[in-house]
């Protein structure tokens, strides 16, 4: 025995469409959630910068603002992350920034590691932030070496770090 349901549309407790039928096919999403709603400018990180240091520090030019269209957005960070070891055993760890509050810290200072001396790394790092603003945020990333590592960001190749708002 098989049953059908008909419908044109599905609402939630609150009379808010959340699937619409055209009756041909066609179905659309009401809210609206899940959907990408803006991208930030890509920033493109190409200064070289050397550091040897397990006090995180401001990776340069790794910096970029977005506007939250609503307070129950989520902004997804995407940062990759060009590094050249210059001895063994050396990596870095990052922190994702919020204005001035940290809201992620990789578990280690060597979330990013080479055993072998003279190597470079590409490494993305993600997180989802849900900063319930509809204002101007600035978000920034900040690194720090495994032991004091020597570690060269940007060394013949560049870095990239953006934002993504999805609706929530």
């Amino acid at each position: 025995m098989s049953s059908i349901l008909k419908v044109d549309t599905l609402q939630d407790s609150g009379g808010n469409a959340i699937i619409t039928s055209d009756g041909s096919g066609n179905i659309t999403t009401g809210a609206g959630m899940g959907k990408v709603l803006q991208v930030s400018d890509m920033v493109i990180i190409t200064s070289e910068q050397t550091l040897a240091s397990n006090t995180y520090t401001d990776l340069t030019s790794a910096t970029i603002s977005i506007t939250p269209n609503s307070t129950s957005s989520k902004i997804i960070l995407t940062a990759n992350i060009n590094a050249k070891y210059n001895q063994t055993t050396a990596g870095y760890g990052i922190k994702f920034f919020r204005d001035s509050t940290n809201i992620f810290t990789t578990s280690h200072d060597y979330a990013s590691m080479s055993q072998v001396s003279a190597q470079r790394l590409m490494q993305m790092f993600n997180y989802m932030d849900t900063p319930s603003s509809t204002s101007s945020i600035t978000y920034k990333i900040q690194v720090a070496t495994h032991n004091n590592s020597d570690v060269r960001f940007q060394n013949s190749a560049q870095s990239t770090f953006y934002a993504m708002e999805i609706a929530g």
